[in-house]
């Protein structure tokens, strides 16, 4: 019986050995194929006072984002220039802190949340183990928030504006001299206060940009977008180098110049700062086609050809041909006529509610003669413009000294007499000087215009002074006499004065004033004030 009980034990404990040979390994197995965890970068971390880490996510394959960092002591090490995937950590003063950065994945509907912890300690002299990840200098921010901490980082040269959604941006005062700002926002407005080494808008929302900075330069690559210039603000430059529409509305601002590098489309509207210089606007040869519509003062210069429209308030603008064989088609809807200057240096007017081309004559070597409706003409060999000018420190006088008006009637008079002479002329180093007058006004609902004194530039008089028994130019005067026929009542007379062409020069730069006469039908004038200070 004993042997039996023997036998029986035996074949149980092989039966329960050979079951368990059968099992498997399940340790080295699990160890083999189970995923790492979801980390960061490191959980301990030294840090000098001032120095900087950059701190990422390892292990992330089930797409963990950042969605919050907390310090447990600021004033030891802070954290700033969060995104999805990293944060910055800054030592501040000795001692130990604790950085807190709580994960969140959609990729999960059951623990999709996580804290991880790094500790951190900062110390005076320089770590034992020097951190080999480099200072940040770009920062590229989704949230108002990442801006603004961007902003208080002085090693970041480059901050890059790029919200998945639309977020509105408002940048508070500041000189940022150091820092490039890119904005790639196309469902954005912004606010800027600040004053950066450059902006450039590569995409922005077609409602605003509103820019309340000093100084700034832009880089216009959206396609559509409108810039607000607030009241008090001034921008340096806007550069627009490719085929976009852009508005520029200026709300009692400056802007000092434009430049188009591209067939684009450009309107201006709103009203410049007082005192404030026309806006210089120039279109490169890469610019053939572009449109400028403005109804704010402006001084163009074009190589290319181009269309411009002026708008009531855009009156005194101005536009230079800067090449040969190219026009602009100006539409002026101002109360003024606008000026056209060749690359010869001649002249034309473009009246006020009349449309018309201008062309530049075909080489500068040879222009031929043209002339205008401001008068006149030049042929022959090209010439260089004198470096003369008009003194615009003189006080040139226009005053009145008789006239007589016949048969007025409501709107018109079928003849005045006109007597008025202009003093106070110089240039700026002796030598000759012409005027040239044309009377414009409106009647019958139409605008009408009038040469003064005769067609095209005509020379001043001169007056002498004795210095030490020798002759020198004093300043240059004339006695205008006019007969007027058929005119309006209600006249403006655009007096222009230049440096008249020399043998080796061309003239100058013409210097304009004008000044109101209102004819009465008892035979009176009312002139108003006759001097102009240049």
């Amino acid at each position: 019986m004993k042997k039996n009980l023997i036998k029986k034990v035996f074949a149980v404990s092989l039966s329960i050995a050979m079951a368990c040979s059968l099992l498997p390994a399940a340790n080295p197995v699990t160890a083999s194929a189970a995923a790492p965890y979801v980390s960061l970068k490191t959980t301990f971390k030294t840090l000098k006072v001032g120095q900087s880490y950059k701190m990422t996510l390892k292990n992330n394959t089930v797409s963990w984002k950042i969605k919050k960092v907390e310090t447990t002591d600021k004033p030891i090490a802070t954290v700033y220039g969060k995104t999805t995937s990293s944060v910055m950590i800054k030592g501040k003063s000795e001692g130990r802190a604790t950085i807190r950065v709580k994960l969140k994945t959609t990729k999960r509907k059951k623990n999709n949340t996580k804290t991880l912890r790094c500790r951190v300690k900062v110390v005076t002299s320089t770590p034992s183990t020097v951190d080999p990840t480099p200072t940040q200098t770009d920062a590229t921010v989704t949230t108002q928030q990442e801006l603004t901490d961007a902003l208080a980082n002085t090693s970041i040269t480059k901050i890059t504006i790029k919200p998945a959604s639309a977020v509105n941006f408002t940048i508070p005062s500041g000189t940022y001299s150091n820092v490039d700002l890119i904005v790639d926002a196309p469902q954005s407005d912004i606010t800027n206060s600040a004053t950066f080494k450059s902006i450039t808008v590569e995409n922005i929302k077609p409602e605003t940009w509103t820019e309340n900075g000093a100084g700034n330069a832009f880089t216009w690559k959206a396609s559509n977008g409108r810039l607000v210039v607030g009241k008090g603000a001034s921008v340096r430059a806007i550069s627009i180098p490719t085929a976009s529409k852009v508005a520029i509305h200026v709300q009692e601002g400056t802007v000092a110049a434009i430049n188009v590098t591209a067939k684009a489309e450009i309107s201006l509207t709103g009203k410049l700062a007082e005192g404030a210089a026309a806006i210089a606007i120039s279109f490169s040869g890469a610019a053939t086609d572009a449109k400028l519509t403005t109804a704010i003062k402006v001084a163009v210069k074009t190589q290319a050809k181009i269309a411009a429209i002026f708008e009531k308030g855009a009156e005194d603008s101005t536009i230079k041909l800067d090449a040969a064989n190219i026009s602009v088609d100006i539409t002026n809807n101002t109360t003024k006529a606008i000026e056209v200057t060749k690359n010869n240096n001649t002249k034309q007017s473009v009246s006020a509610g009349h449309k018309g081309t201008v062309s530049a004559v075909a080489t500068p070597t040879n222009p031929g003669g043209s002339s205008s409706t401001n008068g006149g003409s030049s042929g022959g060999t090209y010439k260089p413009a004198t470096t003369n000018s008009i003194n615009t420190g003189s006080s040139i006088k226009i005053k009145e000294i008789n006239g007589t008006v016949t048969d007025s009637a409501i709107s018109v008079a079928s003849k005045a007499a006109i007597n008025f002479t202009i003093s106070g002329v110089k240039a700026n180093t002796p030598a000759a000087i012409e005027y040239n007058i044309v009377a414009v006004g409106e009647k019958d609902g139409k605008d009408w215009r009038t040469s003064v004194g005769g067609t095209g530039w005509k020379k001043m008089d001169v007056k002498y002074t004795t210095v030490n028994n020798k002759q020198e130019i004093d300043y240059c005067y004339k006695e205008i006499n006019a007969v007027l026929e058929d005119l309006p009542m209600d006249l403006t007379f655009e007096v222009q004065f230049r440096v008249a062409e020399t043998s080796t020069a061309a003239a100058s730069s013409a210097v304009k004033t004008e000044f109101k006469i209102t004819l009465s039908g008892d035979g009176k004038f009312d002139f108003g004030d006759k001097s102009v200070n240049f």
